[in-house]
Protein backbone atom coordinates (compact mmCIF):
# COMPACT_ATOMS: atom_id res chain seq x y z
CA UNK A 1 0.00 0.00 0.00
CA UNK A 2 2.99 2.51 0.95
CA UNK A 3 4.12 1.65 -2.45
CA UNK A 4 0.73 2.49 -3.95
CA UNK A 5 1.06 5.92 -2.19
CA UNK A 6 4.76 6.46 -2.89
CA UNK A 7 3.49 6.59 -6.89
CA UNK A 8 0.91 8.40 -6.63
CA UNK A 9 2.50 11.07 -4.65
CA UNK A 10 5.38 10.99 -7.19
CA UNK A 11 2.89 11.03 -9.88
CA UNK A 12 1.29 14.06 -8.45
CA UNK A 13 4.42 16.33 -7.69
CA UNK A 14 5.67 15.59 -11.20
CA UNK A 15 2.41 16.90 -12.79
CA UNK A 16 2.57 20.40 -10.15
CA UNK A 17 6.50 20.56 -10.91
CA UNK A 18 5.48 20.26 -14.45
CA UNK A 19 2.58 23.15 -14.32
CA UNK A 20 5.42 25.20 -11.96
CA UNK A 21 8.14 24.87 -14.95
CA UNK A 22 5.61 25.89 -17.58
CA UNK A 23 4.12 28.89 -16.07
CA UNK A 24 7.70 30.22 -14.96
CA UNK A 25 8.75 29.43 -18.38
CA UNK A 26 5.98 30.78 -20.18
CA UNK A 27 6.76 34.40 -17.77
CA UNK A 28 10.00 34.51 -18.11
CA UNK A 29 10.51 34.34 -21.85
CA UNK A 30 7.04 36.07 -22.50
CA UNK A 31 6.39 33.55 -25.08
CA UNK A 32 9.68 34.16 -27.19
CA UNK A 33 11.14 30.99 -26.84
CA UNK A 34 9.94 27.18 -28.22
CA UNK A 35 10.72 24.05 -26.40
CA UNK A 36 11.24 21.56 -29.00
CA UNK A 37 9.37 23.70 -31.93
CA UNK A 38 6.68 23.93 -29.39
CA UNK A 39 5.06 26.73 -27.64
CA UNK A 40 2.61 26.49 -24.95
CA UNK A 41 0.12 29.71 -25.07
CA UNK A 42 -2.91 30.21 -23.20
CA UNK A 43 -6.44 32.26 -24.06
CA UNK A 44 -7.02 35.42 -23.13
CA UNK A 45 -10.28 36.28 -24.96
CA UNK A 46 -12.83 34.66 -26.21
CA UNK A 47 -12.60 35.69 -30.35
CA UNK A 48 -12.17 31.15 -31.24
CA UNK A 49 -15.15 30.48 -28.74
CA UNK A 50 -16.59 27.74 -28.66
CA UNK A 51 -13.07 25.45 -29.65
CA UNK A 52 -11.06 27.31 -27.11
CA UNK A 53 -11.74 29.74 -23.91
CA UNK A 54 -10.69 32.16 -21.45
CA UNK A 55 -8.05 30.14 -19.99
CA UNK A 56 -7.44 26.99 -22.04
CA UNK A 57 -4.33 26.40 -22.58
CA UNK A 58 -3.26 25.66 -26.35
CA UNK A 59 0.15 23.57 -27.75
CA UNK A 60 1.67 25.61 -30.95
CA UNK A 61 4.22 23.66 -32.92
CA UNK A 62 6.05 25.46 -35.15
CA UNK A 63 5.74 24.66 -38.57
CA UNK A 64 6.59 24.91 -42.23
CA UNK A 65 4.60 27.61 -43.96
CA UNK A 66 3.79 24.67 -46.82
CA UNK A 67 1.81 22.59 -44.20
CA UNK A 68 -0.54 25.74 -42.82
CA UNK A 69 -3.93 24.90 -44.84
CA UNK A 70 -7.07 26.92 -44.96
CA UNK A 71 -9.25 25.73 -41.44
CA UNK A 72 -6.23 25.21 -39.26
CA UNK A 73 -5.58 27.50 -36.07
CA UNK A 74 -2.93 29.51 -35.71
CA UNK A 75 -1.26 31.53 -33.16
CA UNK A 76 1.03 34.57 -34.53
CA UNK A 77 2.45 37.94 -33.35
CA UNK A 78 -0.07 40.69 -34.85
CA UNK A 79 1.79 43.82 -36.71
CA UNK A 80 -1.86 45.55 -37.59
CA UNK A 81 -4.12 47.81 -36.13
CA UNK A 82 -5.55 46.82 -33.10
CA UNK A 83 -3.53 43.64 -32.80
CA UNK A 84 -0.30 45.41 -32.95
CA UNK A 85 2.25 43.32 -30.72
CA UNK A 86 -0.74 40.79 -29.50
CA UNK A 87 0.17 37.34 -29.77
CA UNK A 88 -3.17 36.03 -31.42
CA UNK A 89 -4.94 32.74 -32.22
CA UNK A 90 -7.16 32.33 -35.01
CA UNK A 91 -8.39 30.43 -37.82
CA UNK A 92 -6.88 30.96 -41.32
CA UNK A 93 -9.46 31.26 -43.70
CA UNK A 94 -8.00 32.45 -46.55
CA UNK A 95 -3.98 31.76 -48.41
CA UNK A 96 -2.16 33.20 -51.23
CA UNK A 97 1.53 33.07 -52.26
CA UNK A 98 3.40 35.84 -53.74
CA UNK A 99 7.42 35.42 -54.62
CA UNK A 100 7.81 32.47 -52.30
CA UNK A 101 6.04 34.20 -49.37
CA UNK A 102 3.04 32.60 -48.09
CA UNK A 103 0.71 35.19 -46.47
CA UNK A 104 -2.82 34.43 -44.28
CA UNK A 105 -5.85 35.72 -43.74
CA UNK A 106 -6.92 34.73 -39.94
CA UNK A 107 -10.52 35.44 -38.29
CA UNK A 108 -11.58 34.26 -34.71
CA UNK A 109 -14.57 31.84 -35.01
CA UNK A 110 -16.95 34.55 -32.72
CA UNK A 111 -15.62 37.24 -34.52
CA UNK A 112 -17.64 38.93 -37.71
CA UNK A 113 -14.41 40.83 -38.94
CA UNK A 114 -11.15 39.10 -40.29
CA UNK A 115 -7.56 40.24 -39.15
CA UNK A 116 -5.51 41.91 -41.27
CA UNK A 117 -3.14 39.38 -43.74
CA UNK A 118 -0.23 38.14 -42.18
CA UNK A 119 2.89 36.81 -43.61
CA UNK A 120 4.64 33.18 -42.83
CA UNK A 121 7.43 35.00 -40.87
CA UNK A 122 4.54 36.21 -38.61
CA UNK A 123 3.42 32.98 -37.38
CA UNK A 124 4.71 31.05 -34.46
CA UNK A 125 2.93 28.08 -35.51
CA UNK A 126 -0.44 25.94 -35.58
CA UNK A 127 -2.34 24.62 -32.98
CA UNK A 128 -1.62 20.55 -32.54
CA UNK A 129 -2.92 20.21 -29.26
CA UNK A 130 -5.69 21.88 -26.59
CA UNK A 131 -5.34 20.11 -23.27
CA UNK A 132 -8.46 20.33 -20.75
CA UNK A 133 -6.32 19.39 -17.62
CA UNK A 134 -3.75 22.27 -18.09
CA UNK A 135 -6.53 23.86 -19.27
CA UNK A 136 -8.98 23.73 -16.25
CA UNK A 137 -5.40 24.82 -14.39
CA UNK A 138 -5.05 27.44 -16.30
CA UNK A 139 -9.07 28.83 -16.34
CA UNK A 140 -8.13 28.87 -12.10
CA UNK A 141 -4.87 30.92 -12.59
CA UNK A 142 -6.76 33.50 -14.57
CA UNK A 143 -7.60 34.74 -10.82
CA UNK A 144 -4.88 36.17 -9.11
CA UNK A 145 -5.01 34.93 -5.92
CA UNK A 146 -5.29 31.31 -7.16
CA UNK A 147 -2.80 31.78 -9.35
CA UNK A 148 -0.06 33.06 -6.14
CA UNK A 149 -2.12 29.82 -3.75
CA UNK A 150 -1.14 27.52 -6.44
CA UNK A 151 2.14 29.04 -6.96
CA UNK A 152 2.67 28.90 -3.77
CA UNK A 153 1.55 25.30 -3.08
CA UNK A 154 3.04 24.01 -6.20
CA UNK A 155 6.86 25.67 -4.40
CA UNK A 156 5.70 23.92 -1.07
CA UNK A 157 5.45 20.42 -2.69
CA UNK A 158 8.09 20.55 -4.88
CA UNK A 159 10.09 21.80 -1.73
CA UNK A 160 8.88 18.98 0.56
CA UNK A 161 9.68 16.48 -1.92
CA UNK A 162 12.86 16.95 -2.83
CA UNK A 163 13.64 17.25 1.30
CA UNK A 164 12.26 14.07 2.39
CA UNK A 165 13.91 12.67 -0.94
CA UNK A 166 17.61 13.62 -0.57
CA UNK A 167 18.08 15.14 2.36
CA UNK A 168 15.83 13.23 5.07
CA UNK A 169 15.72 9.35 5.19
CA UNK A 170 12.91 8.47 6.27
CA UNK A 171 12.80 5.22 9.11
CA UNK A 172 9.56 3.76 7.36
CA UNK A 173 11.85 3.36 4.10
CA UNK A 174 14.52 1.86 5.83
CA UNK A 175 11.73 -0.63 7.06
CA UNK A 176 10.22 -1.03 3.74
CA UNK A 177 14.05 -2.09 2.09
CA UNK A 178 13.88 -4.61 5.00
CA UNK A 179 10.55 -6.02 4.14
CA UNK A 180 11.74 -6.47 0.59
CA UNK A 181 14.51 -8.24 1.74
Amino acid sequence: MKVILRVLKGIVTTFLVIVLLVVIFQKVTNNKLAIGNIYIFQVVSDSMVPEYKIGDIIVVQKVPASNIKIDDDVTYLGKEVNLKGLIVTHRVIREREEEGTKYFVTKGIANQIEDPEISQEDIYGKVVYHTLLFSFVGRLMTNIVIYYLLFVAVGVAFAYEIVTSFILKDDDDKEDIKDEE
